[in-house]
């Protein structure tokens, strides 16, 4: 009887190593090479094309990994796209879910039109959550999330795609955005014009540092984006 145990314990250590899927992942900031890991409990592979804008400064990044279920509920081509007004990030991704299906680098995205879509942002300067931003592409949502950036709780407000607030909500954090903070609540998003409301806040202590918070994401994301 313990022989059987031990051989049906091997067996089954033999067949979730076999299968535990492998992806290609970037050894460099450039991405000029890729080697294979063993992902964990990701789902699939993703590959992205990122351009990413700070301020008029543009950055481009090349993304490739593991990816969970949320970033990537099903096979196929996707765009994702967020902004908050100066700072922007729009990505051309490819899911799959095959062992190292994603060695092809993509085109980075097109340029985005402006679509119907506005929404409330935020004012690095005067930490105001009141300033309208016209979407683009694919950002059909108004994207609303309190977001820890160092050791501040700042306000997230701006422009989303639908993939992306559905993503944001299982990861915890803004793909391919990492670097910028995690998120402490929610997102929500919402479908309409300026739906994305908030209160403001009055006390000078508490608007500075937003404002100081601001600032530290949109230095996050210009590390990033020089990636």
């Amino acid at each position: 009887m313990m022989k059987l145990i031990l051989s049906l314990t091997l067996i089954w250590a033999l067949c979730s190593t076999a299968a535990a899927l492998m992806c290609q992942t970037c050894t460099d900031l450039q991405c000029s090479s890729t080697t294979s890991v063993t992902c964990s409990s990701e789902t699939a592979c993703i590959s992205a094309s990122i351009d990413a804008v700070l301020f008029q400064n543009p950055g481009q990044v090349i993304f490739k990994g593991c990816a969970l279920r949320s970033l990537c509920p099903t096979p196929g081509s996707r765009t994702f796209s967020v902004n908050f007004g100066g700072l922007r990030a729009v990505a051309s991704a490819e899911c799959c879910t095959a062992d190292n299906c994603n060695s092809a680098t993509l085109p980075f995205p097109a340029d985005q039109s402006t679509n119907t879509l506005s929404c409330l942002t935020c004012d690095p300067a005067t930490s105001q959550c009141t300033n309208r931003l016209q979407c683009s592409g694919v950002e059909d949502q108004c994207f609303q999330a309190s977001v820890m950036s160092g050791s501040t709780n700042i306000a997230a407000f701006g422009c989303a795609s639908r993939n992306l607030c559905a993503a944001a909500a299982g990861l915890a954090d803004l793909p391919f955005l990492q670097n910028i903070g995690n998120i402490t609540s929610g997102p929500a998003c919402c479908g309409t014009s300026m739906c994305n409301t908030v209160a403001t806040t009055n006390a000078a202590s508490d608007a500075r540092c937003i404002q100081l918070g601001v600032i530290h994401l949109l230095l996050g994301l210009l590390v990033f984006s020089l990636y």
